[in-house]
């Protein structure tokens, strides 16, 4: 008896480990937007020179000195 026991809470066990994809139909979310698109007009290399400049702002022995 203890052993059915067992036996189906290790099935019960196991079973909650399965997960099913969480998806509606064919939807898998909508695309997203470079960040450099919205500010910068599509310009990759000013968004980065921006990026650091900011870094550096940030940077605590660049503003120690």
């Amino acid at each position: 008896m203890k052993t059915l026991a067992f036996m189906l809470a290790a099935a019960a066990m196991l079973g909650a480990c399965s997960e099913r994809p969480q998806t509606v139909g064919d939807y898998r979310g909508k695309k997203d937007a470079k960040p450099y698109e919205a500010n910068f007009g599509g310009d990759k290399a000013k968004w980065e020179a921006a990026l650091r400049a900011r870094n550096q702002n940030q940077n605590e022995y660049k503003r120690a000195e």
